[in-house]
């Protein structure tokens, strides 16, 4: 648990980055300061600057909150008691509800993306807390070989195919609400292509 002084001082950070999310997906990049984000979570000017040295770092911060996330729902998704295949089906479903949720700042992270990749990706802390969400549905995937409901495959690969697929997905469905048939269609569309496949199998047309 921590001591009380840790506990404040995770309390006071998570603060300040729900509220910059806000912030940021209100008023976009450029459009926000450390003083709105400040006046937003209602903390001194100089109680930010003790977390975050600069806007930058701080839009950092909230981006891997976000990724953080979308790993919890990813492993509470896996923690179910029900096939692989539906696993996944029901992780793909709560992401979307989590999108939609949150699409504001979801498309500021699209307008952004460049500014995430600036400081180098590979090695990054975002680019870590990725790289766990691959891990994630990899390790069910070949849990899903062993209990012979997934074939033999590349499971941290076929992992990256899914989550690209996924977002690609997102990326591309930001504008648009998701009442309960299309989310169902989405599900049904995403879950069925990459277990099942495109082709015939035997060659067929």
């Amino acid at each position: 648990m921590g001591s009380r002084k840790e506990r404040e001082t995770e309390f006071r950070r998570k603060a300040i980055v729900d509220a910059a999310r806000e912030v940021f997906s209100e008023n976009g990049y450029d459009g926000t300061t450390i003083d709105s984000v400040a006046a937003k979570s209602e903390f001194a000017k100089a109680t930010l600057y003790k977390f975050f040295r600069t806007k930058e770092e701080l839009y950092m911060s909230v981006v891997e909150d976000v990724f953080i996330e979308i790993n919890d729902i990813a492993e509470a998704a896996m923690r179910e008691n029900i096939p692989v295949r539906e696993k996944f089906g029901l992780f793909v479903r709560r992401l979307i509800t989590h999108f939609s949720e949150h699409a504001d700042f979801f498309r500021l992270l699209m307008r952004e993306v460049g500014r995430v990749n600036m400081g180098g990706w590979r090695g990054s802390p975002h680019a870590l807390i990725h790289e766990k969400l691959n891990e994630i549905l990899a390790s069910e995937l070949e849990r899903g070989i062993k209990l012979k409901q997934v074939r033999k495959i590349d499971t941290l690969r076929s992992a990256q195919v899914f989550n690209h697929m996924v977002y690609a997905y997102h990326m591309n469905n930001l504008f648009h609400e998701h009442d309960e048939n299309m989310k169902n269609d989405a599900v049904d569309f995403l879950v069925t292509v990459f277990f099942d496949g495109i082709g015939m199998g035997d060659g067929r047309k």
